[in-house]
């Protein structure tokens, strides 16, 4: 990626030692995340990133909106977020003016009203955008306000080239791009999102102001319900709905209940180079084939984040994933088929299941050295025959005497038999006298005393 620095006098210099990344979200933001070291390299520019300058990366530009200064290694790095410039324009854009009266209007007229005083132009693709909605003072608010309100009335799309805002019921590109498991793709995670599922809703049509009935009144509950149960949608509530066209009242229920399961995935697309390399943008329609997750689907492109950093891999959004109402339902009838062989009306495990006890079948696996015909059966031990125990343990057991206070009991020693000392040991205690009114008697200074004296007699000998 190049990026240049723009300042508000029109002053433009070139950036290097930087690290920056573009950022595409299904909610049409863009925006840019740069990080630049000042360096001898950019001694030039580093100086004129600041609030409300423009990057210009790859020939788009994006106004900085914050900054972040701090020190690094003797030298100052700056991390900045920009917005998209074109998004900017139109969020700092007022438009005073309104519609007026109630009136039809169609999306022309609401978008010239939207970009009002902007400086934008605008091109609409009419297929699928001939409604017309009934509107009373539409305007007195910001262009990007105005914008959103408009594209989520027709269900549109919009982007923008230079200063025109080009806006058409969808903007994709159908290519025959392939995204493969273990192909060229990695890090793929899926997120499952039921938040928002409903499985019933109510409609009413125009009201009698006298007696209070609906001209028409329906209700849809979604196949879904026999699995998560009744969930309420707000119901609808149209005057324009009478008994002449209830089916159109039908079939709007069955399209504004969110009776769906979405699934999104994300994954970071690895770009082969020696087959071309492929130029996946945002809203692009290219083919997903997922195989762990299932997935092999065509699938539209909503998020990009792309670096400047060649070595890594730009990630990739796709739009949300519906699963098929019918294949829902049926696997759950499937899986219920297989639970209710297993149980009874009671809720309790068929005896026919696993009869007066549970059977092993010859297909069941085991660790090795487990083999449960081969359990052995122990007795209980005895002096001679091992059993639960060896015969040797056995005796050392017999061995021992409890007293009443349920301690071990020891036999006290004797010259002939051990106990609580050999009997070797109690000989040569029994060989020492004391007299029982005599003074106590310190062995280790007797010891030191016959030494003494054995020294002097020695001593008087040698004379």
């Amino acid at each position: 990626m190049e990026l240049l620095i723009k300042t508000l006098r029109g002053e433009v210099e070139a950036l290097t030692d930087y690290d920056c990344t573009v950022r595409e979200t299904s909610e049409n933001d863009k925006s840019l995340e740069v990080s630049v070291i000042s360096t001898a390299n950019n001694d030039h520019s580093f100086g004129l990133i600041e609030n409300e300058n423009i990057f210009v990366c790859d020939g788009e530009e994006f106004v900085i909106k914050t900054t972040k200064p701090t020190t690094a290694v003797d030298t100052v790095k700056v991390s900045a977020t920009a917005i998209f410039k074109p998004i900017i324009d139109l969020a700092d854009n007022y438009v005073y003016s309104k519609s007026g009266k109630k009136r039809k209007m169609t999306i022309d007229d609401m978008v010239a009203i939207a970009l009002e005083g902007s400086g934008y132009s605008y091109d609409i693709s009419p297929e699928g955008l001939d409604a017309t909605f009934e509107l009373e003072d539409f305007g007195d608010g910001f262009s990007n306000d105005l914008l959103r309100d408009i594209l989520d009335k027709y269900k549109a799309e919009y982007t923008f080239e230079g200063k025109t805002v080009v806006i058409a019921k969808e903007l994709a590109r159908d290519t025959d791009y392939q995204i493969r498991y273990k192909f060229n793709s990695r890090d793929e995670s899926v997120e499952i999102d039921t938040s928002s599922l409903k499985t019933y809703i109510r409609g009413y049509g125009k009201q009698n102001d006298k007696t209070k009935a609906y001209a028409v009144e329906l209700e849809y509950t979604s196949p879904l319900a026999e699995i998560y149960g009744i969930k309420h949608a707000a119901p609808i509530r149209d005057d324009a709905y009478t008994s002449a066209n209830a089916d159109e009242l039908e079939i709007r229920l069955q399209e504004e209940l969110t009776d769906t399961i979405e699934l999104s995935l994300t994954l970071t697309y690895t770009e082969l180079r020696h087959f071309g390399v492929q130029d996946i943008r945002k809203g692009d329609y290219v083919w997903c084939m997922i195989d762990p997750f299932g997935i092999n689907k065509r699938i539209k492109v909503v998020g990009v984040e792309r670096y400047s950093d060649p070595n890594k891999s730009p990630v990739y959004t796709f739009g949300k994933i519906v699963e098929e109402i019918s294949d829902v339902v049926t696997d759950f009838k499937t899986t219920k088929k297989r639970v209710s062989k297993l149980f009874d009306a009671a809720g309790k495990v068929k005896g026919t299941t696993i009869g007066s006890g549970i059977r092993i079948g010859s297909d069941a696996n085991f660790d090795d050295g487990y083999d449960p015909t081969t359990i052995p059966k122990y007795g209980p031990a005895t002096s001679v025959s091992d059993g639960l125990m060896t015969s040797g343990d056995f005796q050392k057991l017999q061995s021992i005497v409890v007293g009443p206070d349920g301690k071990p009991q020891v036999d006290m020693a004797s010259a002939s038999k051990a106990g609580l000392m050999s009997s070797a040991d109690f000989i040569k205690l029994s060989k020492v006298t004391v007299s029982s009114s005599g003074s106590n008697v310190d062995l280790n200074k007797l010891v030191s005393d016959l030494t003494a004296l054995t020294a002097r007699v020695a001593a008087l000998e040698s004379k």
